[in-house]
């Protein structure tokens, strides 16, 4: 008895212990069974051919080791359409079908390629690229090596532009000088060039005028090239191209600089006729011709015609208080005023300042008007980005979030451009030209801001180990920036939809 009754417990405890061992396999994880590589799937050859990629100056060859495809490459280059053998009977990337010859990668982030046999057997291949990251360099030799430090008289140098095989070499004779208000004060200095003879450079139209600008207070040396980004996006006439370089002077690394039209009357610049009108709306109020207006007191520099005497001077002056006084007149907007003035073009340059926070309207300070000799007063082109993006009053940018672009208590700008805004039909462009640009341009712009990073990021990092401006950490500086964007666009619904 005693022994069938240890039987009977020994046999139950097998029986429990059995099936606890089967409750704990179910809870345990499985490991998935990954198909194996098929060795026979072949990249043979893999090469970026000039016949399909004219922007290259030979073929690139790349090397392939086991499951690596290695190459080198400029940043310019990342769009790039590659020609491949392979064994295998269709190649794809994130099950894109690939073409030889034909389908186009974005090069700048990482590629994998899937090969696949016609039984469903697949291998992997990374592609590796070394990047070189030089953007064009542009050394600039004065006569005798001698320091630019006016901003009045001009300097006598060579200057030799390297455009990367992106855009053509340029050596010429040309004068410098340095340029800027507040700008000039700073470490870094922004420069302005005058060629010898109108030039092509870098694929901007001929002239002979050009700008250095340092971007010594943007430490992402993004945002100027943002403002005109959008500017551009909105169609404005004569918005300005910004194009990143590297900058040597005497043989001395000064870092990252963008070089850009001058702003000026000419045929490849603001073309608007030997008898158009260039006027300036700026506080600094420190060139020859200018007049402070009647109504608003805005500081009003003429900029175009440069052959000035004091008639000309009370012509236009006539002629912009005529359109000022009918703005500050009681019986604004209900008057004619918009014959005189482009509606469109205000809605426009306030889309761009209230997207960029660029507060300068509010003094006035780099704010312009031009006009031909029969047509209206328009905004424009557009100007100086460096104290924009909230940078206004905290000296940091993306530092707030949701920014109102008037002032309160108002200033000289603040009166007349929110005057402005008072006319339902300058709030009717403004919703209808915001609501377009949010609908089909606004993934543009974030995409050219990645594009422009990725151009700039070697450079940039570069610049950031002489003058230590910004954060060491550029991915999350332009996160910054497009997220402080993002908030800028939330503040644009609801302040456009509540006009």
């Amino acid at each position: 008895m005693f022994r069938l009754f240890n039987h009977i417990i020994l046999s139950l405890c097998l029986v429990i212990a059995m099936l606890s061992q089967t409750g704990c396999a179910k809870n345990e994880p499985l490991s998935p069974s990954l198909p194996e590589e098929d060795d026979s799937l072949l990249f043979e050859t893999f090469t970026f051919e000039k016949r399909n990629n004219p922007f290259l100056k030979d073929d690139v060859v790349f090397d392939i080791q086991n499951n690596t495809i290695s190459g080198e490459l400029k940043h310019y280059f990342y769009n790039a359409i590659p020609s491949f053998t392979t064994t295998a009977q269709t190649v794809e990337i994130n099950e894109l079908k690939q073409v030889s010859g034909s389908s186009i990668v974005d090069f700048s982030k990482g590629v994998s390629y899937s090969l696949k046999s016609a039984t469903g057997t697949s291998k992997t291949y990374t592609v590796k690229v070394t990047w070189d990251d030089r953007l064009p360099q542009v050394s600039i030799t004065t006569d005798g090596q001698v320091s630019i430090n006016s901003k009045q008289v001009y300097t006598s140098t060579k200057i030799d532009i390297d455009g990367q095989q992106k855009y053509s070499d340029y050596t010429g004779t040309a004068k410098i000088r340095g340029r800027g208000n507040s700008t000039w004060t700073y470490p870094k200095k922004p420069y302005k060039i005058k060629l010898d003879s109108d030039s092509e450079i870098l694929g901007l139209a001929a002239e002979k005028d050009w700008i250095l600008l340092a971007n010594y207070l943007d430490g992402t040396h993004l945002l100027n090239a943002v403002g005109m980004k959008i500017g551009q996006l909105l169609d404005m006439p004569f918005t300005n191209t910004i194009i990143p370089v590297e900058v040597e002077l005497n043989g001395k690394f000064l870092g990252i600089f963008g070089l850009t039209e001058q702003i000026e009357v000419k045929k490849n610049r603001i073309n608007i006729g030997d008898d158009g009108l260039l006027l300036s709306l700026d506080t600094n109020f420190d060139e020859p011709w200018q007049f402070q207006s009647a109504a608003f007191q805005l500081p009003v520099t003429i900029k175009y015609p440069k052959e000035m005497d004091a008639p000309r001077l009370q012509s236009i002056r006539e002629e912009f208080e005529a359109l000022e006084a009918l703005i500050a007149d009681t019986s604004f907007p209900d008057n004619n005023y918009l014959e005189y003035f482009d509606g469109n073009s205000l809605a426009n340059y306030l889309i761009v300042y209230m997207l960029t926070n660029n507060e300068e309207i509010n003094h006035p300070k780099s704010s312009y008007l031009y006009k031909t000799n029969e047509g209206k007063f328009t905004m424009g082109p557009i100007w100086d980005f460096d104290w924009g993006f909230s940078f206004e009053g905290t000296q940091v940018h993306f530092s707030s979030f949701a920014c109102p672009l008037f002032w309160s208590p108002p200033r000289k700008g603040t009166r007349f451009f929110s005057k402005l805004l008072d006319d339902p039909k300058i709030r009717s462009l403004l919703k209808k030209n915001w609501a377009s640009f949010q609908a089909n341009n606004r993934s543009t712009l974030y995409s050219y801001i990645d594009e422009y990073a990725f151009f700039i990021e070697g450079a940039r990092a570069r610049d950031f180990g002489i003058w230590k401006r910004g954060k060491s950490d550029f991915d999350e500086e332009v996160a910054s920036l497009k997220e402080w964007l993002t908030s800028q666009e939330n503040y644009m619904n609801e302040f456009i939809g509540n006009l």
